[in-house]
């Protein structure tokens, strides 16, 4: 029995049917057929019941199948701790991520990921929406971390990092400070200050409020230590991210949920087709298992 036994099994028990399994394994249904046959006979066991339309596993289907990941995972988790010593085959691997890394608590997470994986050259640059996309398109990031609206027309593959939502932030003496939660069109005849008209954050702004029927008065744009500044003094409300409280004081201003709550997703994404590198798909699992959610 061989290691791709295993993950032929694997794949066609999370696949819907032999036909989606040869076509993730890049084989024909009818090899994938005569493989999983031939791995009965070694193991005298039958693993599916063919009996009806569908095949099912049998119990004994399902112990292999539970020994076989089990198995695979401790494959590729020993390939992993052997690639220090393998000096042939260092990677580079480039990440590119809006400057939020704090307020997610990644830092660290990166930073541990550095240490225990030298055999990779691992880079990254924090920089604005527009160069990260230039980045991505251009290949220059093999994956970047950003809120998942900011890429939505471009084409890619994504998994979650954190979530987070978007608040109402008032002066401490407004009229809406003492409610709960605050709808957007209690917000009809206030004056914003928003993020910059660059961001993403600013685009989810107006088209919310747009569909709130609100053509927003926006006094100026800011970044958030500028905005928190201006609410405080009554110059404006704004919309921000929950996270940036994490990490700038909110002072004289009352940070007020939405209702109904607005969501941002901030993922680690790739172009979709992109070849995945063995370093790739050791970052992806890693910062995934480490997710905020």
């Amino acid at each position: 029995m061989t290691f791709e036994q295993l993950s032929d099994m694997i794949a066609v028990v999370e696949n819907d049917t032999f036909l989606e399994a040869a076509e993730t394994l890049n084989i024909s249904q009818s090899t994938l057929s005569k493989k999983i046959i031939k791995l009965e006979r070694e193991l005298n066991v039958k693993l599916f019941d063919r009996s009806k339309r569908k095949a099912s596993l049998t119990e004994a289907g399902r112990i292999f199948y539970e020994e076989a990941c089990r198995l695979n995972q401790d494959y590729f988790e020993m390939l992993t701790r052997l690639k220090p010593y393998q000096g042939n085959r260092r990677q580079r691997l480039c990440i590119g991520t809006l400057p939020i890394l704090t307020q997610y608590n990644l830092t660290a997470r990166l930073k541990l990921f550095t240490e225990q994986n030298t055999w990779i050259d691992f880079s990254f640059e924090e920089t604005e929406e527009a160069q990260l996309l230039v980045g991505l398109r251009q290949k220059k990031y093999d994956y970047i971390i950003a809120r998942e609206n900011l890429f939505s027309k471009l084409g890619c593959v994504s998994v979650p990092l954190a979530e987070d939502e978007l608040m109402a932030v008032l002066p401490e003496n407004h009229r809406l400070c003492s409610c709960s939660s605050v709808k957007l069109t209690d917000l009809y005849d206030e004056k914003f200050i928003l993020m910059n008209a660059y961001t993403s954050i600013h685009q989810l702004c107006i088209q919310i409020l747009k569909d709130a029927g609100i053509t927003p008065e926006i006094v100026r744009t800011g970044r958030v230590e500028s905005i928190i500044s201006g609410v405080a003094v009554g110059e404006g409300i704004s919309l921000l991210a929950k996270s940036n409280f994490r990490i700038f004081q909110a002072g004289q201003v009352k940070v007020v949920p939405l209702d109904p709550p607005t969501k941002l997703s901030v993922v680690l994404a790739k172009l979709a087709g992109t070849a995945q590198t063995d370093a790739m798909r050791i970052f992806a699992d890693y910062m995934c298992n480490g997710c905020e959610v």
